[in-house]
């Protein structure tokens, strides 16, 4: 005789028992246990063997909703599918949530993100995101070197090839996370080699730069007073061959960074490449400069605001687009490409290759003296600084002469 809900309910364990069955039908039977507790079993046969799948426990699951499951499981056994597997199956597919590869990842992101710039940590997060897209949604213990190597592959056929070491390397990361959180045993990134499965990457070609002089009085010239262009891209234009710093850095400058009285910007470090603070010292034509750039600007937070929205800096090409659009193609010369000039023109001058690397801030001396004494060669940095001001604006001078 099948149950009802009212016998389900009511029923219980004799004290002398450990536990009863009740059977409903189509395999369908209800365990009670001496606790009370009762548990939903369907009892069916698969490939010539009896076998049993656990439903789950009343009162969680009714009577009404077990009877569903029974039917469900008898449509899978029609099909030719166990439904103990099946269940298996889904369980492990629902487990997979938390060791996917995609979040996995953005956990690992998430406790590194502080330590990067923000255009280091959204390029992290893309590449996570949308690089690595397929192979996001697999468990992490379940990928293999050669889903690592179709990525490289799929990255390479998308004519970004030069992403897939940087991606490899995070990669990488990301399984150095997962194993010390056992969520996997393996590492299958490390010790992929790349260069075996990408065709062999162009060699690095260095940022143009115009380190003749006469050139470079022509180029500086053509900055300071060509007209055309947007304010905040032809100022920062202006700044950029003057400060030594990174077309990245120079665009997402604040006004609170800069010390008009000490005559000095102070970077801090996570805003910059090295993560490490940085002193720009300023010339007598820098202050002059910024302080005009202030009278116009000073409303936002960022020297060079965005037009459309001043509560972001200007974009990342415009500095590049202005060079363009004064005639200098990309293989002449480049936003970056300044730092360069700066370091060879001073370099063939005499100053001090140390003094030189400080002020483009790239790392010299021991860790230990990178740490604590940020302000190196700040005296001889400010006499550099004001030199080479002084000589763009004899260039500019000399060449405006020679141009009227």
């Amino acid at each position: 005789m099948s149950l009802t809900a009212l016998e389900v309910k009511n029923i219980s364990c004799p004290g002398d028992k450990k536990q009863i069955k009740k059977h409903d039908a189509n395999g369908l039977f209800l365990i009670v246990k001496n606790n009370q507790s009762k548990l939903w079993r369907m009892r069916y046969k698969y490939a010539t063997k009896h076998q049993e799948l656990a439903l789950g426990k009343y009162p969680t699951i009714t009577l009404h909703e077990a009877r569903k499951m029974v039917d469900e499981a008898r449509i899978l056994l029609a099909k030719g599918i166990n439904p103990s597997e099946e269940k298996r199956e889904r369980k492990r597919a629902a487990n997979v949530g938390d060791r996917a590869f995609k979040v996995v990842a953005l956990k690992w992101w998430e406790q590194q993100k502080d330590s990067w710039t923000k255009d280091h940590k959204d390029r992290i997060n893309r590449w996570i995101l949308q690089d690595a897209k397929s192979i996001g949604d697999l468990a992490i213990d379940k990928i293999d070197a050669g889903h690592i190597t179709e990525l490289m592959l799929k990255i390479e056929a998308s004519g970004t090839p030069k992403k897939c070491p940087v991606i490899l390397s995070v990669i990488n990361r990301i399984f150095g996370y997962a194993l010390a959180h056992r969520l996997t045993r393996t590492n299958p990134a490390q010790g992929l080699p790349l260069s075996d499965i990408i065709k062999p990457l162009p060699k690095v070609k260095h940022m143009p730069a115009v380190v003749k002089p006469d050139e470079l009085a022509k180029l500086i010239n053509d900055i300071d007073n060509s007209e055309g262009g947007t304010f905040c891209t032809v100022e920062a234009l202006k700044l950029l061959p003057r400060l030594f710093l990174r077309p990245n850095e120079l665009r997402c400058l604040k006004w609170e960074y800069i010390d008009f009285d000490d005559r000095i910007i102070r970077i801090p470090a996570e805003e910059m490449k090295k993560s490490r603070e940085h002193l720009v010292p300023l010339a007598e034509q820098v202050i002059k400069h910024l302080k005009q750039v202030k009278d116009v600007t000073g409303y936002s937070e960022f020297v060079f605001p965005n037009a459309r929205d001043a509560s972001k800096p200007i974009s990342k090409n415009v500095l590049t687009n202005r060079l363009r659009d004064l005639g200098y193609s990309a293989d002449v010369v480049s936003a970056h490409g300044f730092r360069s000039t700066a370091s060879t023109i001073l370099h063939e001058k005499g100053w001090n290759h140390e003094i030189i690397e400080v002020q483009l801030a790239h790392l010299t001396g021991t860790a230990t003296s990178r740490a604590y004494n940020r302000s190196i060669y700040l005296k001889e940095r400010r006499k550099m600084m004001q030199e080479w001001a002084d000589f763009l604006s004899f260039f500019n001078h000399k060449q405006g002469k020679q141009l009227s």
